[in-house]
């Protein structure tokens, strides 16, 4: 067992592990259990520990950048492992893991009491508490039961078919309906997305009456349908109904959960605790919606922003919606691919490329940027949106800057493969842009058109004909602050557009930037 408490700016996290290997990192957990760090000093894949006999720990350094400072010696470097003795502190940046056992506890193991395990959702119903058969209302054992198994829906990863039937045998198996329907609303229309039914082969009906009459109050309802309904035609062995709505990410009814109860059972008519837990389930539905649209948001937007942005947007998705912003675009390009790719083939070719971008990526996002896309070889990225960024040209130029602080290490890895050092052309260019979401439900896209993003592509085409490695236009130079170093190239005449455009050499910056 070891004891980890995770330290920086942005969270103290203290957590137990059991056995077995455990990584740190920025990115989402792989194959093997992971704390997530969200910080831009550390690597997607940093760092991997697991505990050895006699108080000590392997550590792995899984960067490929990133030393990991050790408390006890000399620092891990990237790619290598050591053995170390516990208790023990690990620095990554400002972020700080201390590892250390557990005291030991001497009870008497014989002496402690337990209760029953909590049920999955598998397994046979448990009838003795279906509340159908009870003749008193349930005790609270009899109920902390009952939330266990609504909870365990939460748990387990199922799609949303087999999760609408889960709640659909639920109302009848749990609460003891005789059947159950989960409708979503389809525009004007209820579609049927789950049914079950205590008889085998019994067709499940529903009154639509009832079912709008919940949709536009926006609560459950239960009764006697006889006493409030004239469409008994279609329900004439139904005696009760309940009605509970499914709320979506805005508030808004998106369906319903619809159990039943027929005649001559010895409980007709429906208990308010009853009604209580089909809300339950509803509400259960409703986080289910809640948690998955968040997890895909996440995933969609881990891939383009900073995590720093991410959270920003989770808690303003509004930011998305399509406007006109001044905007930094930045455009690089690796000089040379087509000959290299032809040279290296294609699988070695993936791999030069799949390292590059994510040096650059990382470095893009370090700096706030936006990855817009990748063309091949090329990266779009964007400042100033969907975020303000008052010094987003500073940024951008800084992220360029950064970008070729890579060059010298990738080249360490490639330059005996490839032949030839490798070398990146970036242009930058500043001004007003159309920005938002162009993609599908299937692919999330969010970034910048006009004529702003199609300059800095041919700024960055023009660093080929100039002979520097970082080109920016004028607009750009005029939001730098002074800290910036910057060398005029004159007018270059581009590619789709009229008049010849001023561009500057992007040389450096002195230390004492803010």
């Amino acid at each position: 067992m070891l004891r980890i408490r995770v330290l920086n700016q942005e969270q103290v996290q203290d957590l137990d592990h059991a056995t077995g290997p455990l990584e740190f990192g920025r990115g989402l957990r792989r194959e093997v259990p992971r704390v997530v760090i969200a910080h831009a000093g550390v690597s997607r894949d940093h760092l991997r520990i697991e505990e050895l006999p006699g108080g000590r720990v392997r550590v792995e350094n899984l960067s490929q950048r990133n030393p990991v400072q050790v408390s006890s010696g000399t620092p891990l470097m990237t790619g290598t492992s050591q053995e170390l003795d516990l208790p023990l502190a690990l620095g990554i940046g400002p972020v700080r893991i201390e590892l250390r056992c557990p005291p030991a506890h001497s009870a008497d193991m014989q002496s402690l009491r337990t209760i029953a395990p909590p049920r999955g959702f598998g397994g046979e119903p448990d009838v003795s508490f279906r509340l159908d058969v009870l003749d008193k209302d349930p005790s609270p054992e009899q109920l902390a039961q009952w939330l266990e198994r609504v909870l365990a829906l939460q748990r387990d990863d199922v799609g949303p078919a087999e999760f609408y039937q889960r709640i659909a045998r639920m109302v009848v198996e749990l609460i003891g309906l005789d059947s159950s329907l989960v409708l979503l609303r389809d525009n004007q229309h209820w579609k049927v997305a789950a049914e079950y039914a205590a008889r085998a082969g019994e067709e499940v009906e529903y009154s639509r009456t009832l079912a709008e009459h919940v949709f536009r109050q926006r609560r459950t309802f239960y009764e006697d349908l006889d006493a409030v309904l004239s469409e008994a035609a279609s329900l004439q062995e139904v005696s009760a109904a309940v009605v509970s709505p499914i709320f979506g990410l805005q508030d808004e009814v998106v369906g319903l959960v619809y159990g039943t109860r027929r005649r001559g059972r010895r409980q007709n008519r429906l208990r308010p605790l009853e009604a209580q837990l089909v809300q339950l389930l509803a509400a259960s539905a409703s986080s289910h919606l809640a948690r998955a649209a968040a997890i895909r948001t996440r995933v969609q937007f881990e891939q383009f922003f900073s995590p720093e942005l991410v959270r920003e947007l989770e808690r303003n998705p509004g930011l998305l919606e399509g406007r006109e912003a001044e905007v930094t675009i930045l455009v690089s390009d690796l000089r040379g691919y087509t000959a290299i790719s032809q040279r290296l083939g294609g699988q070695a070719s993936c791999r030069l490329v799949r390292d590059l971008m994510e040096c650059l990526s990382q470095r893009i996002m370090d700096h706030g940027g936006v990855i817009v896309d990748y063309a091949g070889d090329g990266i779009l990225a964007m400042w100033n949106a969907p975020a303000v960024q008052a010094d987003h040209a500073a940024k951008a130029c800084r992220a360029a800057l950064a970008m070729l602080g890579e060059l010298p290490a990738l080249n360490v890895q490639w330059q005996p493969i490839v032949g030839t050092p490798l070398a990146l052309g970036i242009g930058l260019n500043s001004g007003p842009a159309q920005v938002g979401n162009t993609g599908s439900s299937r692919k999330f896209k969010y970034g910048p058109h006009g004529h702003t993003v199609n300059l800095a592509s041919r700024v960055q085409d023009a660093t080929k004909k100039v002979g520097v490695s970082v080109l920016l236009t004028r607009a750009t130079r005029e939001l730098l602050p002074p800290t910036f170093t910057t060398c005029e190239m004159g007018a270059v005449p581009m590619a789709g557009v009229a008049e010849e455009v001023a561009v500057y050499a992007l040389q450096g910056e002195s230390p004492h930037h803010s």
